[in-house]
């Protein structure tokens, strides 16, 4: 665990100094809410996981990246942020927009620790 908290620890310094603020933001919001999961560099990126679950970020070109790889756990953030673009079970924040830690909370606790209604409504749409 401590080589894996070094390894996030030096991409954290990579990130460029403008994003850099918001990049230990982030990194600080997930660990505060779930010190017990399990960091790591997976996808050449900060992940986090905590049994099956997980939740990446990575710094990009112009934006940083959030990843859960499920719509239904960014829901109700992107239904109060309809600005903050995305794809599937993603959010990009460009350089120039806030990031809303307290709403991002939320999609941390749906990643990491998601509901049954969560879980029931993933299921659902595998079966579509």
């Amino acid at each position: 665990m401590k080589d894996q908290s070094q390894a996030i620890g030096g991409y954290l310094k990579r990130v460029p100094q403008a994003r850099r603020e918001r990049a230990l933001a982030l990194h600080g919001l997930i660990v505060s809410l779930f010190p017990q999961a399990e960091a790591s560099l997976a996808y050449r990126m900060p992940t986090y996981r905590l049994g099956t679950n997980f939740i990446a970020w990575g710094n990009m070109k112009r934006h940083l990246a959030v990843y859960t790889c499920s719509a239904e756990r960014i829901a109700g953030f992107r239904a109060r942020h309809p600005e903050v673009q995305g794809g599937q079970g993603c959010l990009r924040f460009r350089d120039s927009q806030r990031l809303p830690l307290a709403d991002l909370a939320l999609v941390v606790r749906n990643a990491l620790a998601p509901g049954r209604a969560i879980l029931a409504r993933e299921l659902a749409s595998r079966r579509r």
